[in-house]
């Protein structure tokens, strides 16, 4: 069995993917987190609701709370390999194994 790696792929400076602007005008780390079931994880569903592109500036989004923790919670996971703070769904999205190839790139 080949041991699942977690590489998020909306961490700055890689580039597999970019942010994502959902069709209800919510701001998000990637594409893969927008589905029904991910939204109901507490921490993407904060996130999302703090990401309102009509309430407030793409800057704010980013330096609030909620996205700062989330980036702070994946940092610490690619340095320590602990993806347990992590939100579920991100380390779903971005441990699967057909990701493998890549990552090797």
């Amino acid at each position: 069995m080949i041991k699942k790696k977690f590489k998020p792929m909306c961490i700055e400076g890689n580039p597999l993917t970019e942010m994502a602007v959902t069709n209800r005008n919510q701001l998000l780390p990637c594409c893969y987190i927008d589905h029904p079931i991910h939204i109901q994880n507490p921490t993407i569903k904060k996130l999302a609701e703090a990401s309102d592109l009509s309430k407030h500036s793409i800057d704010e989004i980013l330096q609030s709370k909620e996205w700062v923790g989330l980036n702070k919670s994946l940092q610490e996971a690619i340095e320590s390999g602990d993806t347990s703070k992590v939100p579920k769904p991100c380390v779903y999205s971005c441990s699967q194994e057909q990701r493998r190839e890549e990552w090797g790139k």
